[in-house]
């Protein structure tokens, strides 16, 4: 059983994991408070289908803002707030090389924005999205969190998100609130983003165009189902110290080997395009899970196969909506 708060803050709602992540609290009672502002990071259309299913719901409150504006909290400012979960960011390790600016605003500047926010109000706790991009390529290494100081960020968003971390430490360190630090590996399933392998690729190989792959198909990813992380986020809640978490599968899954589930799960073949291998592309990612399992028990529970067959039912039932986003190489 999760805690039922009385008001949960949620930032970045309308995006992928906020969205689901709104939905759970919200199906159990929770008043959620949602910030989003919409940026146009992938294609704004999906963020606006998430939001308006959001609004379907009595228990939700959203206010349109941007946290790299200091006012942007001025409004949440009345709400007993009890927990946030700060999802907001600006994804994208090869954008991130094109606009540094923007992702220094949206993913570190907004991070201390909602730190001092938590701590001035004096709010119990704060889950923190990271991501596993900071531990650059560990090569055959399993990805461990207590090893902050020799962590070396490959691109300009990994650096964004690991500032983002070090400030929140430094914000709260003198506090009784509780910090929690959630590292995503690669985040999977339906309304996901159009700029993730996925996604891109059940929507190339359902649509029978050119499905884009990154080098020869044979890097090892952590595919992690967004109901798992959901559930491990949840989890988090009420701990009694502060942690830092991977959040993912340490089961890996080559690039190809998701193409071939995509194929078996749509009845079509793709026609694969094989590109120059991305800047630091790293051949394996994969968490070391002994923290979170042995702290709050958790660890994921949909396997690949069954994951890939729910996004691809689901892109099928939305076909008509989904055909139309923008899908981009990231």
């Amino acid at each position: 059983m999760y805690k039922v708060d009385k008001k949960v803050l949620v930032t970045g709602c309308s995006g992928f994991i906020g969205f689901h992540l709104s939905n759970s609290l919200m199906e159990e009672g929770n008043q959620v408070i949602g910030i989003d502002s919409l940026n146009s990071a992938y294609d704004v259309k999906l963020k606006q289908k998430r939001l308006e299913k959001l609004n379907n719901n009595n228990n939700f409150t959203f206010f349109n803002n941007n946290l790299s504006r200091e006012d942007s909290l001025n409004e949440i400012r009345n709400y007993d707030i009890s927990t946030i979960y700060h999802m907001a960011a600006r994804a994208g390790v090869r954008q991130s090389f094109l606009d540094p600016q923007s992702y220094i605003k949206d993913n570190t500047y907004a991070t201390a924005t909602i730190s001092n926010f938590c701590k001035e109000m004096d709010i119990p706790e704060i889950i923190l999205a990271s991501t596993s991009s900071i531990y650059g390529d560990s090569g055959e290494k399993l990805m461990i969190e207590d090893k902050d100081e020799k962590l070396k960020p490959p691109s300009v968003y990994a650096s964004t998100k690991l500032s983002g971390e070090s400030l929140s430490k430094i914000i709260l360190e003198d506090t009784n609130i509780k910090l929690i630090i959630a590292r995503f590996f690669t985040v999977y399933g339906p309304y996901g983003r159009p700029d993730m392998s996925i996604l891109r690729f059940i929507h190339w190989i359902v649509n029978e165009e050119k499905v884009k792959v990154f080098g020869n198909g044979e890097q090892q990813r952590s595919f992690t189902y967004i109901q798992d992380v959901v559930d491990a986020l949840r989890s988090m809640s009420g701990l009694e110290k502060s942690f830092t978490f991977n959040v993912g599968s340490d089961i890996t899954v080559s690039l190809n080997e998701v193409i071939k589930l995509i194929e078996n799960f749509s009845g079509k073949n793709a026609n694969i395009e094989n590109l120059e291998r991305a800047y630091k592309d790293p051949d394996v990612v994969r968490p070391n899970l002994g923290n979170i399992k042995k702290t709050i028990g958790w660890e994921p529970t949909t396997k690949i196969q069954d994951g890939i067959e729910k996004t691809v039912a689901w892109y099928k039932e939305n076909e008509s909506f989904l055909k139309e986003l923008v899908y981009v190489n990231e």
